[in-house]
Order: C-alpha cells, then structure tokens, then sequence
C-alpha cells in the first residue's frame, strides 16, 4: 500500500512516527508529511511556555541537531531524529503547511495514497483530502472519544485522575474529533511520571492498536467503524494558566527532568549507558514544570 502520514515535528511527533514506521514502513510505500505550527496558547503563560521548550523547542533547535551531527548516516538507537528516519528506511518527508491550501490538496493528490494516517498533525482535513484515499483517512486522537475531545488530553485524563489514557483510532469527517470510531487503545497512567511521558504512551496505545489492524486494510478493506455518541462529547481547549497551576499543586507534573531524560536517551545507541548521554543531558538543562 501507499501511506501518507502527517505528524508534527516535536518529540511526541517524532516518537510516534518511530513507532509507526517501524510496523510499516518495511511493506509498505510511505509518504510522510510534517507540520509545525505552534498555537498562541501553547506559550500564553509559563506553564505551557514550559511544556512546549521541552516538547518541540528544544528537541528541534539543540538535540536533533546534536545527533544528526554526531550520526549523520543514522544510528543503531531505537529511535531517530527525522534526518535518521530518513536515512533508516528510506522515506520521503516534507514540512507542509496547512492541509486545506491549494498546494497541500495537489501534493495529497499526486501522492495519492491508499490510506491517510493523521498522528499529531497541526491542521484539520478538508473534505476533499479526506476522500483522496480508497481505504480512508484515519486520525489518532491521544483522547477517549467522544469524551475527550479537543487539546491535551492525556493532561485532562491526569487531571480528571483517570487510571487510564486512551488514543482513539478514528476515521476522519469534516469535524473536530467526531468522525466514526474503529478502537481505541490504552495506557496506564503513571502517576509519578510527568504529562510528557503519558503523552506519549498514550500515543504509543494508538499505534499499538492501529497495527493490530492493518492487516485489515492490508486485505484492501476500510476498517470497520462505529459512530460516536454525541451526547458524551465534551471539547476541552489547551489548559489555561490556572489549570496548569492547580495540576502542578496537587503533585502533578508537566515535564520531569528524568522522564525526560530518559525519553532522549531513546535516541543513543546504548541508551542510558551512552557515553553522549552527559553530553545531551548538558545541552537541555531540563527544569522540572
């Protein structure tokens, strides 16, 4: 098949793109798309001015820069930086920018995919782009739906105490998150690590899941749905200052200098043990938030 992924370029972005070309891209065609694009909210207080440093920022203008000069072929790490992706399977990637401008329908078209896989992704599909694939476009939303609708949800299931967080693996319709749901994946909350890392195992539950069901499309058949139940949907925007502020007195946290430390780690060779670990650990002078 041929599959156009669209993700983000920050940490998240990059994890999950990892995982997903790992259970892909050795089959399959894969054309993937980048966004960057950083909402007003995202550095409207310091909280979230914190939580954005450490989830793109610095991971754009310090450490992928610092790995792709120590290993401009790539790296034996589990994970990569965009340029080691590249260079591992071979994939082409370009920063788009909004999905609904003339050249990103042409682009999408040219490609033409069998299948759309929105991950993290900056900007809404338009109808249009939505019907380009003939086995569908799918998102993955790091969220329950329909209850978790909208921005930050793994951030809204610590903060409601859930004990799980849920990506959900839905095909995209012309809405915000309401399109019809296939499954969703889950991980447990862990309680004692930062916001950062259960985003991210959040999003490794989605992938996780989206795998089990490839061999589905993989047959040439769309992934069967179930609509949402509007009446449960509830929309939550990025978290203002004084949510954050009130996470952070409960014992909550936003970014943990080990957690994320060790989520970098994730792109040396030896991981934790690597001896450019105290040379990356000097680079971000991770402040907990």
């Amino acid at each position: 098949m041929k599959i156009a992924i669209c993700t983000k370029k920050d940490l998240a972005g990059c994890l999950a793109l990892n995982r997903l070309l790992a259970g892909i891209a050795d089959r399959h065609d894969v054309f993937v798309v980048l966004s960057d694009y950083v909402l007003e909210a995202e550095k409207a207080n310091p909280y979230a001015a914190c939580f954005v440093a450490h989830e793109r920022d610095m991971v754009l203008e310090r450490i992928f820069p610092f790995l792709d000069a120590r290993y401009p072929s790539g790296s034996s790490a589990v994970f990569c930086t965009y340029a080691g992706l590249q260079a591992r399977y071979g994939v082409p990637m370009e920063l788009w920018g909004p999905m609904r401008s003339p050249q990103a329908r042409d682009a999408m078209r040219d490609i033409a995919p069998d299948i759309i896989i929105s991950c993290r992704y900056d900007y809404i599909f338009q109808e249009d782009v939505i019907g380009i694939p003939r086995l569908g476009t799918y998102g993955l939303h790091p969220g329950a739906l329909p209850v978790l609708q909208g921005l930050c949800s793994p951030f809204r299931a610590m903060e409601r105490g859930d004990a799980r967080s849920g990506c959900t693996l839905f095909q995209l319709d012309s809405g915000l998150d309401t399109g019809p749901v296939v499954d969703i994946g889950w991980a447990d909350v862990a309680y004692e690590r930062s916001v950062l890392w259960n985003f991210v195992q959040t999003y490794f539950a989605g992938i996780d899941t989206l795998l089990r069901h490839l061999p589905v499309l993989e047959e040439g058949r769309r992934l069967p749905t179930k609509p949402q139940d509007a009446s449960l949907r509830q929309y939550f925007s990025y978290p203002s200052e004084e949510e954050f502020r009130a996470f952070v007195e409960r014992g909550g946290h936003l970014v943990l200098p080990g957690d994320y430390l060790d989520l970098l780690s994730w792109f040396l060779p030896q991981g934790l043990r690597d001896a450019h670990l105290p040379e990356l650990e000097r680079l971000v002078s991770s402040l907990e938030c």
